[in-house]
């Protein structure tokens, strides 16, 4: 299926709004056909071994054929509004710093004092970012300002739907804000949104003060009470050090820096002007506003950029509902014909319960295309028995498949038994935990009610290379 290859396996944001927006309204009855879709189109082409890649490849397949199907257009408002709340930001922060430079530098009779327009153009914001920073490491109600904000970025979206679709958004911004890696790949989009903005307002910086320069006669200047002329002269220095190799026109010297030093005589400041000093601080301030201004932002858009990235490239799609949908997805109907070719798989018996494979055989084969081969007992109090189960996962199946009674579940020593099991055999290999009940005739369905006990439990664990199958001797 050209679809599959066509996905691929990057995620986007659009497409994980998207895929929970059909989540949410996803009925049995389309599941029925969106199965059959899945065997006979998307689970042949899916990759081999880790079976990470091969959900992650699968759901977006299986979102690619409902996109043709359905009028999904969530993930397209989510960024078609996001590109319009990044433009304005730009074009308002831009217009902020434009004003800003321009209050300070416009006019026929312009003195720019230089550490009051370094302050306020760079040493300020960045006070401004150290902020968020801290308070987006406390985390305190991230994910309810998260919610917020995704909310006011489709409201209008939302504004003109019926109370159904309202109440579909509402619950689509719940399912992205409660869960870690979804959370983590919105919140670095955020970011990026505001630091896009940050790039506008020191465009703006940039701007209005070449303007300034071009039109007005600016000159350059700063004051202080002691003598403070060597602590500016190093703080230059350690600034322009970026670019002091470079262009070392662009750093004011000793001598400069102490021409352009405001004197008051009779109460009233003078403004010393000399064409060097005034070279120098506006080269100086420029090369800032450029070095120290719009370039660490760009590099901050891009970092969140591929934080974004990172984030969507971890999703592991191991939360119950999603485990549940690939569960649908991938399960075999009644009736199906056994695949030409299964893999061998290890049986083994969890306590000691006495099943066999060859009981088995049939469902196994259907069910889950493995072929019963070699079979242990584990979990019971014989070391002879352990020690046949140790050597048999040792020696690599293809697949294990742990058959436990439906009453049997005991969080803490399944648990154990799990992590026993999944580090012999590695963590690509497949496992499923196959439950039953034990009548008179044999093994037979399990309790529904202990069915979704062990569901919840086997979900918890969020590995990707376990599943959970509920026997059925129908199959």
């Amino acid at each position: 299926m050209n679809a599959v290859r066509a996905a691929g396996q990057r995620w986007t944001l659009a497409d994980l709004i998207d895929f929970e927006t059909v989540l949410i309204g996803v009925d049995n009855d389309a599941l029925e056909h969106d199965r059959l879709i899945f065997n006979r189109d998307i689970r042949p082409v899916l990759p081999e071994g880790d079976e990470r890649a091969r959900r992650r490849a699968g759901l977006h397949a299986w979102l690619a054929h409902r996109r043709q199907t359905d009028a999904i257009d969530a993930g397209e408002a989510w960024t078609q509004g996001l590109r319009l709340a990044r433009l304005a930001l730009f074009m308002g922060m831009a217009a902020a710093g434009f004003a800003l430079v321009a209050g300070l530098c416009a006019g026929t009779d312009a003195n720019v004092h230089v550490i009051l327009f370094f302050g306020v153009t760079l040493v300020f914001p960045w006070l401004v970012f150290a902020l968020f920073v801290l308070v987006r490491m406390w985390g305190r109600g991230s994910s309810v300002r998260l919610e917020t904000w995704m909310g006011r970025v489709m409201a209008r979206v939302t504004r003109s739907q019926d109370a159904h679709r309202q109440h579909r958004f509402r619950l689509l911004r719940e399912r992205l804000a409660e869960s870690a890696v979804p959370r983590r790949a919105l919140q670095a989009a955020l970011a990026r949104t505001l630091q896009i903005g940050a790039v506008g307002f020191n465009t703006g910086l940039v701007l209005a003060f070449v303007g300034s320069l071009l039109v007005f006669d600016v000159r350059f200047y700063w004051e202080a009470t002691p003598q403070t002329n060597g602590v500016v002269a190093s703080a230059t220095r350690v600034v322009a050090a970026p670019w002091r190799g470079v262009w070392p026109e662009a750093v004011p010297t000793l001598a400069q820096i102490e021409a352009s030093r405001a004197a008051y005589v009779d109460g009233s400041r003078r403004v010393p002007s000399t064409p060097q000093s005034t070279a120098a601080w506006w080269r100086f301030l420029l090369m800032s506003l450029l070095v120290w201004g719009v370039l660490p932002r760009l590099l901050l858009v891009a970092f969140y950029a591929w934080r974004e990235r990172r984030a969507l490239a971890a999703l592991d799609f191991q939360s119950p509902g999603h485990r549940g949908l690939w569960r649908s997805l991938t399960r075999i109907e009644r009736g199906a014909v056994a695949a030409p070719a299964a893999d061998t798989a290890l049986l083994l018996d969890v306590g000691g319960s006495g099943i066999q494979g060859a009981a088995i055989r049939g469902f196994l084969l259907r069910a889950l295309r493995v072929n019963p081969g070699a079979q242990a007992r584990i979990g019971v109090l014989d070391d002879d028995a352990e020690a046949s189960a140790d050597a048999a996962l040792a020696a690599g199946p293809d697949h294990v498949v742990l058959a436990v009674e439906d009453w049997g579940l005991a969080p803490r020593q399944v648990g154990a038994l799990h992590a026993r099991v999944r580090k012999a055999v590695g963590e690509n290999t497949p496992m499923t935990w196959l439950v039953f009940a034990r009548d008179a005739q044999g093994p037979s369905a399990p309790d529904e009610a202990h069915l979704q006990r062990w569901t919840r439990f086997i979900d918890g664990l969020r590995d990707p290379a376990t599943e959970i199958v509920a026997y059925d001797g129908r199959l």
